[in-house]
């Protein structure tokens, strides 16, 4: 099990992540081509610790505050955004696994110096039936990000499933033991290896199963739901600045059929330019905002309610900012190859997940309408 170490300040995360990014980067394709990411890119995350930001201090996790993993997931995702994403789930379910064990099951998963990697759905698509000394598990779980450099999969299950009282269970049990399809042919975020992954009658001892309370850790770790959101707007706002700055970069050097000036000289392109990058500047404001004011009172239902819509419109607007930057960029930037494109696909297909959806305006507009807002309104 890994000690606790010193706890990197943000400078020092980013000074970690800028190392890594021209790896990360130039990476991408192949990791986009292998549809999981490429082995070099999972071996610089894990050496700079950019696996143990969400991960107890008891453990050897960083745990680190809010504002700083907006800042280090913008940047890991203005390199590679499936890069990131890889990065976000692996750091939120090993943070989960490493807040509820028991100590027995701790120390199964967490041996030796390196700090295990692993991956899961927080879906209960699986049964968990019980037996002498533990359950036998059966299931199947889409979107499994990061599962090919997993360790461990995290299965979340219906227990006794045909008694009078089921209950929610979550079972961690080696990827070795584990099915993994291969089914992850989509538009974007390829590199994130997001395969199906199925369990078939695998035993499963109780040291290994838990409910999903902390042991250790900060509510950070152990409850991630309130700060979901804000992992899915910084890896789309990271992504949406490198189609700000691919953009820019095209259109000081490109130049149209029969025209002499550059594309950049074009008023029209430096109005458009100008405002998609004030646009992102205040959706990253409020995105910080929220990550601050959560961190002060973690278990507010209010600030959280209000922090999802704020991730929402982030995320669904970083989309339309890749996509008007992919045609500032002109026809050259429709080959699959081009890094815009590989931008404006990721940026769309992270839009999809169920986070990010019109019902996080509606909640917070209930909570508006109702007048008892928790004091989540702006206060200077």
């Amino acid at each position: 099990m890994n000690a606790p170490g010193q706890i990197p300040s943000q400078a020092d995360m980013l000074q970690r992540v800028a190392g890594i990014a021209p790896l990360l980067s130039k990476t991408a394709p192949d990791s986009e081509q292998q549809r999981t990411l490429c082995a070099d890119a999972v071996s610089a995350l894990h050496r700079e610790g950019l696996f143990r930001l969400w991960t107890p201090r008891e453990v050897g996790g960083y745990d680190l505050d809010l504002d700083t993993h907006v800042m280090v997931m913008l940047a890991v995702a203005h390199a590679d955004m499936s890069a990131c994403w890889t990065m976000m789930i692996g750091n939120t379910v090993t943070g989960v696994m490493a807040s509820c064990l028991s100590d027995t099951g701790l120390g199964e998963v967490f041996v030796g110096a390196d700090m295990p990697i692993a991956a899961g759905s927080l879906k209960p698509d699986g049964r968990a039936a019980p037996v002498a000394g533990g359950y036998r598990v059966s299931g199947k779980w889409g979107f499994g990000s990061g599962i090919h450099h997993a360790g461990w999969i995290s299965a979340h299950c219906i227990c006794a499933p045909d008694a009078e009282d089921p209950f929610p269970l979550t079972l961690a049990i080696p990827v070795s033991e584990v099915h993994i399809h291969d089914d992850w042919h989509v538009a974007g975020l390829c590199g994130s290896g997001s395969s199906t992954y199925e369990v078939r009658d695998v035993f499963v001892p109780h040291s290994r199963a838990f409910e999903r309370t902390p042991r250790r850790g900060s509510p950070r770790t152990g409850n991630p739901g309130p700060r979901i959101p804000l992992e899915h707007a910084s890896v789309s706002l990271g992504g949406a600045r490198r189609a700000l700055d691919e953009a820019a970069a095209t259109a000081r050097s490109k130049r149209r059929l029969l025209e002499t000036r550059s594309v950049g000289e074009k008023q029209a392109v430096q109005l458009e330019l100008g405002k998609l990058d004030a646009e992102w500047q205040s959706l990253l404001a409020g995105v910080r905002d929220g990550a601050r004011r959560l961190d002060a009172d973690y278990d507010s239902p209010d600030i959280a309610v209000a922090l999802r819509a704020v991730c929402a419109l982030a995320t669904e607007r970083s989309a339309v900012i890749g996509e008007r930057c992919l045609r500032i960029a002109g026809a050259g930037a429709v080959h699959t190859s081009h890094v815009l494109q590989r931008t404006f696909r990721d940026l769309t297909v992270s839009a999809q997940h169920y986070m990010i959806s019109d019902g996080a305006y509606e909640t917070l507009g209930k909570l508006r309408l109702s007048g008892e807002d928790g004091g989540t309104r702006f206060k200077p």
